[in-house]
């Protein structure tokens, strides 16, 4: 009889669910005892309850193949069906790798032998009459290691779930939306909890959204899309060389239609550029330098504008746009390198209408991600044109927009004293309370009231 039995009260410490535990313990009790085949069995028992446990936690994550083999294996219980548990049991190492996946096909093959052995114990049928099965220490032993290392020691990873949560998901409401928590997130809800040939998948799907527009839902969702992939590079590290293999196997097959997604992909995911193909980078590089600013189209092509090989070109075709593809530029994405066009487009306003659509249309979807010198610049365009400062939604607009900036980011005091004067000067004081007074929050003070001149008296 071996009577190692350390290694095993150490192994009871590995098991997740209490109750898995209890089940086991009964197991190791039998193999201390010398009852073998009660070992078996027990062990048995308590993989199959683990497994089980394992759904429920799955099911509570939304795991749709988890729900369907928990309401046949409930509804069976309530109702004693006896056979139909059997049969549930039976299948469940089948029902783990197939559909949930919470067991690998390796892993598979190790516990069909103890299912295989239990059987043997537990059903003298199985066997011959005359040779009654008597598993040796050794066996019975590898058998109880393989069911805590396999199963009962591993959390329930998610498997090809992830991908109808994350769909759900990432359309929602409560999906993150600042980049940082983004990371977060998708590595705490999906990437911990999913199996490493899974995350490869998940990766592979996230950029294929970016690069082809698949699936459609996704499209709009790039702002979300890409710090998901961001997050799949940056914490699940060991997947990312062969999610890398897939993405650059994309990009060279995609077709000219998707060159200008590649463009905006490449922006986003820099050190993809050197591993396409020659012919690659040629076509990518062409399809920028023949864009017409008349009949743009595809402005997620303007992304490319932080790449270097990318920039000269870029730069020209943003200066060349109109106001109505200067605005759907900003609509699908607010560059920073179009920042100096819209608040030039503004400051130009010809009507008091046009300025606050020019300030909806152009600055409000730059809210959140405008810097001290922009929003300088902002108050500067505000004063200097009396179309923008007496329009009537200009002070509303105005607050807005500087609520959504952190304190570090709020104009210079400079900007703020040369923004008081003015409408102090042009006696809009009133019109700009709730502005100024915002202003203050932090510190500033208002400057000495200039002399006014003759005219303005």
């Amino acid at each position: 009889m071996d009577t190692g039995f350390v290694d095993l009260d150490i192994l009871l410490t590995r098991i997740r669910h209490p109750q898995s535990k209890v089940y086991f313990l009964d197991a190791v009790k039998a193999y201390k005892a010398g009852a073998l085949r009660g070992a078996l069995t027990s062990a048995w028992v308590a993989l199959v309850y683990d497994l089980i446990a394992k759904y429920r936690e799955l099911s509570a994550m939304g795991d749709a193949a988890a729900i369907a083999f928990l309401q046949s294996w409930d509804n069976a219980t309530v109702a004693g069906d006896i056979a139909k548990l059997l049969q549930l049991e039976g299948s469940i190492l089948e029902e783990a790798t197939a559909n949930t996946q919470v067991v690998n096909r390796i892993a598979k093959t190790h516990l069909e032998r103890l299912r295989e052995d239990r059987h043997l114990c537990a059903h003298p049928a199985f066997s011959a009459e005359a040779d009654l099965f008597e598993p040796s220490p050794e066996l019975v032993r590898l058998h109880l290691v393989n069911a805590v290392d396999l199963v009962l020691s591993q959390e329930p990873l998610q498997g090809k779930a992830i991908f109808g949560l994350y769909d759900v998901d990432v359309q929602s409401p409560g999906f993150p939306t600042a980049y940082e928590r983004i990371l977060d997130y998708v590595e705490q809800r999906y990437l911990a909890r999913v199996r490493v040939q899974n995350v490869r998948n998940f990766g592979t799907v996230l950029a294929k959204s970016l690069l082809k527009g698949v699936p459609a839902q996704w499209d709009p969702l790039h702002r979300k899309i890409i710090p998901s992939l961001v997050a799949v590079r940056d914490r699940a590290a060991p997947a990312w060389p062969d999610v890398a293999q897939a993405i650059v196997r994309l990009i060279d097959n995609l077709e000219p239609a998707n060159r200008p997604r590649a463009i905006a992909f490449i922006a986003a995911f820099p050190d993809f550029w050197p591993q396409l193909q020659e012919p690659t980078r040629t076509a990518l590089q062409a399809t920028i330098d023949n864009a017409a600013p008349a009949t743009l189209a595809d402005y997620r092509i303007l992304a490319g504008v932080t790449l270097p090989q990318f920039r000269a070109a870029l730069l020209a075709l943003i200066a060349a746009l109109d106001r109505e593809h200067l605005v759907n530029a900003v609509a699908s994405q607010p560059l920073a390198d179009l920042w100096a066009r819209a608040v030039e487009e503004y400051q130009g306003s010809g009507s008091w209408r046009r300025s606050e659509a020019n300030f909806s249309d152009l600055i409000t979807p730059f809210a959140g991600g405008l810097g001290s010198q922009q929003l300088d610049q902002l108050l500067d365009a505000v004063i200097d044109n009396g179309q923008n400062w007496d329009a009537a939604e200009t002070d509303t607009l105005l607050l807005a927009l500087l609520r959504n900036a952190t304190p570090a980011d709020r104009p210079s005091h400079d900007a703020r004293n040369r923004f008081y004067q003015h409408i102090r000067r042009m006696r809009r004081t009133d019109k700009y309370e709730d502005v100024i007074t915002f202003l203050q929050s932090d510190g500033w003070v208002l400057p000495p009231p200039e002399a006014l001149a003759e005219d303005d008296e």
